[in-house]
């Protein structure tokens, strides 16, 4: 379990209040994004694995490889959201421009 503490702690995940003094065999881990939300991890002791949930889906990863690759991909679809976003501001500006 500490791998993966240690992997979602270096991805900006911050533990839940109270982790620590719960004694189940889940630990959760909570991210939020300014455009995709939040994003939680939950580490299964029993499972050995991580269940992250996003945008209401649930997806389950006992693998680091896979799971960093995933975390990867939210990351570059927020960044495709924001150069639209930028790109249309800008559009719009010029537009307005007198030339």
């Amino acid at each position: 379990m500490s791998m993966y503490r240690s992997f979602l702690l270096k991805q900006n995940f911050w533990a839940k209040k109270g982790n620590e003094k719960e004694d189940n065999s889940e630990k959760i881990f909570i991210k939020h994004d300014s455009e995709i939300g939040g994003i939680y991890a939950i580490i299964n002791t029993e499972r050995k694995g991580v269940k992250i949930i996003v945008n209401g889906e649930e997806h389950w990863f006992n693998n680091f490889d896979k799971l960093d690759s995933f975390l990867g991909r939210l990351k570059q679809r927020e960044d495709d959201f924001m150069k639209i976003l930028r790109r249309k501001n800008l559009s719009k500006r010029l537009r307005t421009l007198d030339i």
